[in-house]
């Protein structure tokens, strides 16, 4: 057997201690100690937990996050790190490797799984029919690939797949601000808490489900905005009465699911304007700030999926992101069809003269427009640039409290915001069946490898913007520099000829690197 068929396998005896990322508080003077990892006692399952070894993880801008913010990050609030350290490194794919017998029933030695990156305890949701029962662990998925980064970064992929209601939360909390065209709304809830324009009969820190603003204004609409509750849906009802921006929360809609719908003054009208979440198949599409990893993900499915756009705009301040993002990628853009157009600042001779030339490759406006970068006054420009029914996705999550001004016209429009993640289990087995028929070769997103040792530096990497994609960690090989695929034909003559023509990371490439050298 060799030595990678033994190691996939799990057959090799386990180690009596591994080290680990941890951190134990904000700054990259508290990841790990002394800028090494820390070694931890392996201990055996309990009854009712399983031990998954982790064979490769990519580095993400959230684990920055986490470095920068620490105790204070929204998943860590209220937690001591100093005491409580918790490990860097979500995008992980695992095998099993132990199991406590209260799971030996499900599970086997040698399965392999990707990470659903949330914490949970107990049984936390039914999804698709199949309930995810964890204590204090993340949510894994049965996988049938190689230890490859397809494994760890699919989210991007699907953070179009909403599945967002377009009705009333069934049991949940209404209210309508009465005026013209609110009848046909007020019989959809008969239990709906009814107001006029003037708000009187609010109670103090009453908060709701759905609010329903016929007429709106942006007085009406500033005032009722934090009175939606997590999941909310805001219902604007006709051309707004009155034109002016509008200071929104845009930190809630990614992390909290806010919604403004627009676009019409029925229910029917507003529910056609708004129930699009992929790309809109021979639009226009714009993805801003998306020279990094998530970015080229996002803009490298935009080409591949069937009836995507026809025309692709990617910005970044980098020239040299985009210039990779069209080595890697105008080929197949051809192959699909697909317009391809990068620019950065450097191209032009003022802002203004960038701008324009945005404005001009989509005249009556862009039907997709994607937020990479975590700014929130971009939003009001770009959401400026949608065409009616437009979806605008600030994907790069913005703190809760990121205030932007919006016009109130613009959300009356039918431009859709929205904010996800796309890290749902039903979404992380839908991309994978993807990668693994073949559909998604998200092996082009990978710049750089290392090991363990150097998960740090990598990090840093990311922090600084230092490779054009994404950082792949194989925790195997612990003394494995970190280097950019380029580096590979120097550095590693053997995998030189297992990259692809185009010099991009492989299966093939993968393989080679494990069977020498873990």
């Amino acid at each position: 057997m060799s030595k990678l068929n033994e190691y996939r396998g799990a057959k090799q005896p386990l180690p009596s201690k591994y080290d680990a990322w941890q951190i134990f508080g904000a700054g990259f003077e508290n990841v790990g100690k002394d800028g090494k990892p820390v070694t931890l006692q392996l201990r055996e399952p309990h009854d009712n937990e399983i031990l998954l070894r982790v064979d490769v993880l990519g580095l993400c801008l959230s684990d920055i996050k986490i470095i920068n913010q620490g105790s204070a990050h929204a998943r860590l609030r209220g937690r001591d790190l100093s005491k409580e350290p918790t490990v860097l490194g979500h995008e992980c794919a695992a095998t099993v490797v132990r199991i406590g017998k209260n799971w030996a029933s499900k599970f086997k030695v040698g399965e392999r799984f990707i990470v659903q990156a949330d914490i949970y305890n107990g049984v936390v949701e039914q999804d698709e029919g199949n309930n995810a029962t964890v204590a204090e662990s993340s949510t894994a998925i049965p996988a049938q690939l190689t230890l490859q980064v397809p494994v760890t970064r699919l989210a991007e992929k699907m953070s179009y797949n909403l599945g967002e209601r377009m009705a009333f939360l069934p049991g949940g909390s209404t209210l309508i601000v009465r005026g013209e065209g609110s009848g046909a709304w007020e019989k959809l809830d008969p239990g709906a808490k009814i107001v006029s324009a003037d708000l009187a009969g609010l109670e103090d820190g009453q908060t709701f489900d759905d609010i329903v603003v016929t007429g709106p204004t942006p007085e009406i609409v500033a005032a009722l905005a934090s009175r939606l509750r997590k999941n909310g849906v805001m219902w604007l009802v006709g051309r707004e009465k009155s034109k002016g921006p509008v200071s929104i929360d845009v930190g809630r809609i990614h992390y909290e699911g806010f919604r403004f719908y627009g676009g019409g003054s029925s229910p029917e009208e507003i529910r056609r304007a708004n129930e699009r979440g992929d790309l809109l198949p021979g639009g226009k599409a714009i993805f801003f700030g998306a020279g990094g990893p998530m970015g080229q993900m996002h803009v490298q499915r935009s080409i591949e999926i069937a009836n995507g756009p026809s025309r692709v705009v990617v910005t970044d301040l980098d020239r040299g992101r985009l210039d990779h993002i069209e080595n890697r990628f105008s080929a197949l853009a051809k192959a699909k069809g697909v317009e391809l157009i990068t620019l950065a600042p450097s191209q032009f001779e003022s802002q203004q003269a960038m701008d324009a030339k945005v404005r001009g490759l989509a005249p009556n406006g862009y039907d997709d427009l994607v937020i990479l970068a975590p700014v929130a006054k971009l939003v009001p420009g770009v959401v400026a640039l949608a065409a009616d029914n437009a979806v605008v996705n600030v994907f790069a999550g913005l703190v809760i409290g990121s205030m932007a001004d919006l016009r109130l016209e613009d959300l009356c429009r039918g431009i859709k915001l929205i904010g996800s993640s796309g890290s749902r289990i039903s979404d992380l087995r839908k991309v994978l069946a993807m990668v693994e028929g073949g559909e998604l070769n998200t092996n082009l997103s990978v710049a750089a490898i290392g090991g363990l040792n150097s998960a740090r530096e990598g990090l840093e990497g990311v922090s600084k913007a230092r490779f054009p994609g994404k950082t792949v960690i194989y925790t195997q090989i612990p003394d494995l520099p970190l280097m950019a695929l380029e580096d590979i034909p120097a550095k590693l003559p053997e995998l030189k000829d297992k990259l692809d023509p185009s010099g991009a990371w492989t299966k093939e490439a993968e393989e080679a690197l494990l069977e020498k050298y873990a």
